[in-house]
């Protein structure tokens, strides 16, 4: 069948797509599809046997075509009718059409700018056409005219409409569908490999076609002329799984997609009037790579996922409106990853199966609603020396990785098209995105990579009970923003569980009341996401017998109000650097005398610290003193 074009797309970028291809395709599209792989429903008729087209004459904007098949539902009375497809209002110029006709097509294009529709397509019939001119000459409408003609009244006594309204009328289909999903593909330029998919889609839909039938007024009546696409409505349900084996290397930037197979459901071929009408079912089976790579590397991979729901919409050239439910269905333990990478590889695999309904061909008019799953990969590598100084040395380690991280989102998407002019909705709805897995290409535990290790810092020595800082994060190169759960490990029987964002610096103080070597740990142990990593960085630190100090003279009271209080509770809860439990104390004036050589009545003593009050003193005013106390 003619002007039947199959929807495809060349690969525009090249490369090492096949990464993200492999995975993304992996998760595929839906579920189970054993639920409706029962009894088989019968084949639909070949389109070729119950529905033809022939074109004999074409300019810009207009196609004479022969159309020919037999009606009421593929099957029952033959009909062969010549008819132009319009798609521009300039082209009723070049047609033998009736100045009465050519002022309504151009109208009815006009009717449908100002309703903010696009794409407007009309197919008219050459013989009705050709009857309206000849009516123009006569006078009066001729005997097939007279034949064919429908009222100019609008319903009530005597009142006659001043034009001829569209008259809708809907056509639909029930069909199931149990189509197995196959396709390989070898890639050439930068990516060295191939990729293959298996699955199947299987299910149950109606597609609803609401046509516009154009009539046109002439000599007080109402003459049907021309038969246009108003809207579709497809709804059902769909199980689709489908999985990917992807190999080989990949180097740069690449986007593809293709149309691996178009399923025919069958069609409606049927009379409104005088004007036959075709309405036609397909099931186009799509997949789509894209790849953002900034490095080279290899990969392996293959896999499955699956879902299950329902769909309900309504769509035409100026929008879909409807709604959908799908459950994703529980993950199949992944197979393992093999691969090896230097940067960031971000693929992209896309599968699409639609259902479509389109009026008389594809070109001329059509909508589909479908379910589109994405599996986003991404695979990281690094390898050298300037991602941070994990033990505080001084020197950054040489550190590696290699990574692959694997999510799954499925969206509903719908299109509509008209004479070539088409319109894409690519999230009319979509579940949220899921993580599978986080694989470390490298190994695990300690044979795994060393550059998702995190940074430890702070001294390598610290006095007996002496609260000393350490601070961790991650490496400088951990490419994820994620929030990640830590824990630092004392080596005493403590530890400490934090959240923090990956870049962002967390201190804690330690403090240790006994000496000798201790084994510190910072551990990495999962992030937000659903990563999972299990990595760590350990340091020994040597506690040492603490030598007693003095602190810095204090005074942080003037002898004003009750008298004059240097007391350590006050001097803690200020700040100043004391430590918790200092083994001595002094007292002075700030000018330097003793505090047991001033006679006045003061106190020094721990834990508690200096005071005086002014209503003990003899003058009735204490000295301004300060203190200082011995930490070990």
């Amino acid at each position: 069948m003619s002007n039947h074009p199959r929807i495809a797309t060349t690969a525009s970028r090249r490369g090492w797509n096949i990464l993200a291809l492999c995975l993304a395709t992996a998760y595929a599209l839906a579920a189970s599809p054993s639920a409706h792989a029962q009894d088989k429903e019968p084949e639909p008729i070949p389109e070729e046997e119950v529905y033809q087209e022939k074109v004999l004459d074409q300019g810009e904007g207009w196609t004479l075509r022969n159309i020919s098949g037999y009606t009421v539902d593929d099957t029952g009375e033959y009909f062969s009718r010549d008819v132009y497809t319009v798609s521009d209002p300039k082209a009723v110029f070049e047609l033998s059409l009736s100045n009465g006709l050519r002022e309504e097509i151009v109208a009815e294009f006009e009717r449908s700018k100002e309703r903010g529709e696009e794409g407007l397509v009309l197919s008219v019939d050459k013989r009705i056409a050709d009857e309206i001119a000849i009516s123009e000459e006569m006078g009066e409408l001729t005997p097939y005219l007279k034949q064919i003609a429908e009222s100019a009244e609008d319903g009530k006594v005597g009142q006659r409409l001043a034009s001829c309204s569209s008259v809708l009328h809907s056509w639909s289909k029930s069909f199931s569908f149990n189509t197995p999903i196959g396709a390989s593909k070898n890639f050439g330029g930068g990516f060295s490999g191939s990729l293959s998919t298996t699955g199947n889609i299987s299910g149950g839909a109606t597609g609803e076609v609401v046509t516009a039938t154009k009539r046109v007024k002439i000599f007080g009546a109402c003459i049907p002329y021309s038969v246009g696409f108003d809207h579709a409505h497809i709804y059902g349900n769909a199980a689709v799984s489908h999985g990917t084996t992807v190999n080989g290397t990949l180097n740069y930037g690449f986007s593809w997609s293709d149309e691996i197979a178009k399923p025919y459901l069958g069609s409606v071929t049927a009379w409104v009037g005088p004007l036959p009408v075709h309405i036609g079912f397909n099931l186009p089976i799509n997949l789509g790579l894209d790849i953002n790579a900034s490095a080279s590397g290899t990969v392996a991979y293959n896999g499955q996922q699956t879902a299950t729901g329902s769909f309900d919409y309504t769509c035409s050239t100026g929008g879909c409106s409807g709604s959908a439910s799908y459950s994703l269905g529980s993950a199949p333990t992944p197979q393992p990853v093999t691969g090896s990478v230097s940067g960031h590889i971000y693929p992209t695999v896309w599968a699409q199966v639609a259902v479509r309904a389109y009026l008389y061909n594809e070109w001329l008019a059509h909508a589909q609603v479908g379910a589109r799953p994405y599996l986003y990969g991404d695979l990281w590598g690094y390898y050298g020396n300037t991602c941070g100084d994990a033990d505080g040395d001084g020197t950054n380690e040489t550190v590696s990785a290699s990574t692959f991280d694997l999510d799954w989102q499925l969206f509903i998407t719908a299109r509509a098209s008209a004479a070539g002019y088409s319109q894409d909705w690519n999230n009319l709805w979509s579940t949220s995105r899921r993580h599978i897995r986080f694989w470390d290409l490298v190994g695990t535990g300690s044979t795994g990579s060393t550059a998702f290790r995190p940074l430890l810092l702070g001294p390598s020595s610290v006095p007996m009970n002496n609260a000393a800082p350490y601070t961790t994060r991650m490496r400088p190169c951990w490419p994820y923003s994620d929030p990640v759960s830590f824990k630092f490990t004392w080596g005493d029987g403590t530890l400490f569980p934090f959240t923090a964002a990956p870049s962002t610096p967390t201190t804690q103080f330690k403090s240790w009341s006994y000496t000798g070597p201790k084994t510190v740990q910072a551990a990495a142990l999962n992030d937000s996401h659903g990563r999972v990593l299990n990595a760590y960085t350990a340091r020994s630190i040597n506690v040492t017998a603490s030598t007693p100090t003095w602190t810095q003279w204090i005074s942080r009271d003037d002898a004003g109000g009750y008298g004059d209080f240097e007391t350590l509770a006050a001097i803690q809860s200020e700040g100043y650097a004391v430590c918790s439990n200092p083994i001595a104390i002094e007292c002075r004036t700030i000018s330097g005398v003793p505090w047991n050589s001033t006679g006045q009545v003061y106190s020094c003593s721990l834990p508690t610290g200096g005071y005086c009050y002014n209503a003990q003193q003899s003058n009735g005013m204490c000295q301004d003193y300060q203190v200082r106390f011995l930490c070990p």
